[in-house]
């Protein structure tokens, strides 16, 4: 039998922009997931992927679910945008600096980001590196693979040459270097992959390079099929040829099941729903997934 991959996966959402009929529990502008790899031999790796905005609405989900701040190993947040990343001083400060806390980024996290579309805004979390370290975040940034656990991996980050050509468009974000505006393409949002018995389940924050590139380099690294994808797909402003594109790729790539929310976008859903069917949700807090 394969030690390499657990023996049983859960993934809790704590962070959606749609709370569902759920009782108890706080939606936000953001994302936060907390994922429980099970071992054959019974051990268990605890990952949070992405910190939503608020991180005190997400302690609170947490709570109300039954889940705590201090089994987490790893916290992972997928990009440095504001509805993904502010919330982890708020998480931090929970441990009480009675640990150090692994933070894993991608290279470029702490670039600063902004939009000029339809104003001038920041997109970046609030709170600068200084303040997390000092809080208990011990920060590890990556560009290529790297393993948290057996069966549990960052990818790496998706190149401008390995994005696949109808999601290689301009995002309308900067980055401020050097007293000038560069392209932001957003070249530092990492995944979050846990294989299973039947496949890989992908975390995705908010796919900026593009869900399907994403997928794509997920199964050539890991060397597994994808069988589930979820979080934000990033469709919201995408028109019908692009949606059907994505699902085309998602198709060929061999997922299976779509698990979608936050900037995903109500067209995107209603398309993934027909072509998908019963194997399509619709991310909410409080949802649970499990392989």
């Amino acid at each position: 039998m394969d030690t390499a991959i657990p023996r049983r996966v859960e993934v809790f959402v704590l962070a959606d922009d749609y709370a569902g009929m759920t009782r108890g529990l706080l939606a936000q502008h953001g994302v936060s997931y907390l994922v429980k790899a099970t071992m054959e031999e019974g051990s268990e790796v605890t990952v949070l992927f992405d910190t939503g905005y608020n991180g005190e609405a997400v302690l609170r989900n947490m709570e109300v679910l039954g889940l705590s701040f201090d089994d987490v190993d790893y916290i992972v947040l997928s990009h440095n945008h504001y509805d993904h990343a502010n919330g982890l001083p708020t998480l931090l400060k929970t441990a009480g600096r009675k640990r150090l806390v692994p933070v894993i980024v991608g290279k470029g996290f702490f670039h600063r980001s902004v939009a000029l579309k339809p104003r001038l805004r920041v997109l970046n979390h609030e709170w600068t590196r200084e303040e997390a370290e000092a809080l208990g975040a011990r920060f590890i940034e990556v560009d290529g693979r790297l393993d948290l656990a057996p069966g549990v991996s960052i990818p790496g980050l998706i190149g401008l040459g390995e994005r696949l050509g109808f999601e290689n468009n301009s995002t309308s974000y900067y980055i401020v270097a050097n007293g000038s505006l560069v392209e932001d393409w957003v070249s530092h949002e990492v995944s979050l992959a846990v294989r299973s018995r039947k496949g890989i389940l992908l975390l995705v924050g908010c796919s900026h390079p593009g869900v399907a590139s994403i997928a794509r380099k997920a199964s050539s690294v890991l060397g597994d099929r994808i069988h589930m994808v979820m979080g934000g797909f990033h469709l919201v402003d995408a028109d019908e040829h692009r949606i059907a594109r994505t699902i085309q790729a998602l198709r060929e790539l061999g997922v299976e099941k779509v698990v979608a929310g936050h900037c995903t976008g109500l067209k995107a859903e209603a398309m993934l729903l027909q072509a998908y069917g019963s194997d399509f949700t619709r991310i909410h807090t409080g949802l649970s997934v499990s392989i």
